[in-house]
């Protein structure tokens, strides 16, 4: 892999190396715990980058939280949108001024595409999230992220197959635009009816692809 080359892992490396090189010498590496809000000390724009663990950006109005986006190890973002950003994990971040950034960045056609990349990925999450809210219910939305989980994680949706999740019931009800207590609903109400088991901890093993599918669709009935 050529030196600056597309890529998370090599953004994250990137900045990891020693030395005085004019990229890292605008980072600062910044540890948050988990629940922490993240927050800077003036009103300047910042750009990140996550180095270990997880940060959820989500939308805050009238005391109700909506979550986008889970941004994970060489996901980069910026502050300067009405998102908030939590620490879903203990996580720590490579921050920066924003028009630190934009002087060094020409020469770093890696920093340009994971900075996209994390744009890219909250606006697709979004979009996702209001094709959910506006034409699936509940159940319609969990076999969505079910069927969205496996293609992330390279699995065909065959019978037998384990899917991991990487969400917890709270945060997929967030992700979602329900409650927990709607998703362990409908998700015992799914495994009764036969199309998945719980195989471990956030894993689950197919069973009537099919019938996940209707839902996902929204061909068959669909709970709350």
């Amino acid at each position: 892999m050529p030196p600056h080359s597309p890529g998370h892992a090599s953004i994250v490396a990137l900045l990891e190396q020693e030395g005085t090189h004019p990229l890292r010498g605008v980072f600062q590496m910044v540890a948050f715990e988990r629940g922490q809000l993240l927050t800077h000390p003036d009103d300047a724009d910042y750009i990140f980058v996550v180095k270990t663990g997880c940060l959820r950006a989500f939308l805050l109005a009238f005391d109700r939280e909506l979550s986008l986006a889970y941004l994970r190890q060489g996901d980069m973002f910026s502050t300067h949108t009405r998102l908030q950003m939590q620490a879903s994990e203990p996580t720590e971040l490579f921050m920066a001024r924003r028009t630190a950034v934009e002087r060094v960045s020409a020469a770093y056609p890696a920093l340009q595409y994971a900075l996209i990349h994390g744009l890219a990925k909250v606006l697709g999450q979004t979009m996702t999230l209001l094709e959910d809210l506006a034409f699936h219910h509940a159940r319609g939305r969990i076999a969505r992220y079910i069927v969205r989980s496996a293609a992330q994680a390279g699995i065909d949706l065959q019978r037998g197959q384990v899917v991991p999740l990487t969400l917890g019931m709270e945060e997929m009800a967030a992700l979602l635009g329900t409650t927990r207590q709607t998703v362990s609903t409908e998700f015992n109400s799914m495994i009764r009816e036969g199309a998945f088991a719980r195989e471990r901890r956030r894993a689950l093993r197919l069973g009537d692809v099919t019938l996940l599918k209707n839902w996902a669709s929204g061909d068959a009935i669909r709970g709350g």
